[in-house]
């Protein structure tokens, strides 16, 4: 952003409706001005009318044969409870061949149906799907066959692939439209701040199905309340395990008077206890565990603004990654190895957006690639990079509409080359 653009984000940050205006007419204005869909030294390769989802998982297998996709057919427009999208796998020459899967009716367009790997092996996939009244999640093996159903749908599995957790897709959709399900109930609407058991957090043995309830949303919302979340939705999002599985990160927020999101970064072990509050201030957006005791999270603290921050979990520390580097949201995941974090932007007044690696040891940004993303995805069917790293660091794939068409994408990159 340049200046002035930073001036006006301030102004207009706390008041999404307002900010969301403004950027679409400033944006509409620069539309005018041609630019080139895609610019890159690296070749991009193109799967037309799929996706991924978000950015905090891991779309290919343990041994990189396969990339997880969403196929869909639908209009681009707001889901309906009826529709659906293909569950599948690219395998072969180029991660070109598509083998469909399943089917399911549990999806949004920024996070899909949760679809992820199980544990280390490439044989095993679960997703999330609604079966006419409830949200559950299946488990199925590469070749299709049907392995179990699990009464609860799932946000993030541990790298063990024994344990998921979630939280209710149809009160988060109602919070943060676009990202949840339209479909199934939220038994807890018109209550601000639930406190029924079951209203928040719980896991699921993927072993036997066992559910386990960790806390209400009443319970977190107690732990250093906050003025603004008593007449607010209340809800919870965003789950993350660390590598070792032994801890997990997840968003508590609340929805002010349908506009003004907040948003706090809360930790606790597989069991739902020991629970920390990270000292974030109103705002967390995108988050990526470094490692075992180190969350990186683009923020705001008390202080200082917006930026990419390295918070050590269960302490008051923290520091600022980037500070010269960034000055905008992005979606970040960090390489195998942990040396490079992988971002990207938003777009900006052209539309454009940037694919960014990041040397965590030379503090030194790389500029990847430029996706220009047409006008016509700026609803909840926006499409933003979500960039994620293959398992040995040496491929980036993202979600892109530079084509005009929603795409999976994928870019060889050569790490030793940036060094």
């Amino acid at each position: 952003m340049n200046r002035l653009e930073s001036l006006v984000y301030r102004m207009v940050r706390t008041n999404p409706r307002l900010k969301k205006r403004i950027v679409g007419l400033y944006q509409r204005a620069f539309s005018l001005i041609p630019v080139k869909a895609y610019s890159s030294q690296y070749d991009v390769v193109v799967r037309k009318r799929y996706f991924f989802g978000f950015h905090d998982k891991i779309p290919w297998s343990a041994d990189n044969s396969k990339l997880l996709a969403h196929r869909f057919d639908i209009p681009y427009r707001e889901t309906l409870p009826g529709d659906t999208v293909k569950i599948g796998y690219f395998s072969g020459e180029g991660l070109t061949e598509y083998t469909t899967l399943a089917e399911t009716r549990a999806w949004s367009w920024q996070q899909g149906a949760m679809l992820q790997w199980l544990g280390d092996t490439s044989s095993k996939i679960i997703y999330n799907d609604y079966n006419g009244g409830e949200h559950i999640s299946e488990v199925v093996s590469v070749n299709g066959t049907s392995i179990k159903t699990l009464p609860r749908p799932v946000a993030a599995v541990n790298p063990a692939g024994s344990l998921a957790v979630g939280f209710n897709f149809s009160r988060f959709e109602r919070g943060l439209p676009g990202y949840g399900y339209v479909n199934g109930t939220d038994p807890d609407a018109g209550i601000p701040i639930p406190s029924r058991s079951g209203s928040g957090l719980y896991s699921v043995d993927i072993e036997n199905g066992e559910v386990r309830d960790f806390f209400s949303v009443a319970d977190i919302a107690a732990i250093e309340p906050h003025p603004t979340m008593k007449d607010s939705l209340n809800f919870f999002s965003h789950c993350l395990f660390s590598p070792s599985g032994r801890r997990l990160v997840f968003f508590h927020r609340w929805l002010q008077q349908g506009n003004r999101l907040w948003t706090r970064m809360i930790s606790c072990d597989c069991h739902g206890e020991d629970i920390f509050v990270f000292p974030t201030s109103g705002m967390v957006s995108h988050i990526a565990w470094k490692d075992d005791e180190h969350v990186l999270a683009y923020a705001r603290t008390k202080e200082a603004d917006d930026r990419y921050y390295l918070f050590e979990d269960r302490s008051g520390d923290y520091s600022i990654v980037g500070g010269d580097c960034f000055d905008s949201d992005g979606h970040p995941q960090f390489s195998p190895d942990g040396r490079f974090m992988l971002t990207d932007t938003y777009p900006d007044r052209r539309r454009i957006q940037r694919l960014i690696v990041y040397d965590m040891q030379e503090q030194k940004r790389h500029d990847i690639a430029r996706f220009h993303l047409p006008m016509k995805f700026s609803g909840v069917w926006k499409v933003d990079l979500h960039p994620r790293w293959n398992r040995d660091g040496t491929m980036i794939c993202v979600d892109s509409g530079h084509t005009g068409e929603r795409s999976l994408c994928s870019i060889r990159l050569d790490l030793g080359g940036l060094m």
